[in-house]
């Protein structure tokens, strides 16, 4: 039974690291396209 516990504890950490992971990661891609498309815009002159 502790076993269980253990393991569903670890699961659930190694989860939400996961997904603190992913988030990060797609804040990262946003803020690139956004750069990207600002460097587009300034060599296009608009």
């Amino acid at each position: 039974m502790e076993s269980l516990l253990i393991s569903a504890v670890t699961g659930l950490i190694s989860a939400g690291a996961t997904i603190a992971a992913l988030r990060v990661d797609l804040g990262w891609v946003k803020n690139q396209l956004k750069d990207h498309e600002a460097r587009l815009r300034a060599l296009e002159g608009v």
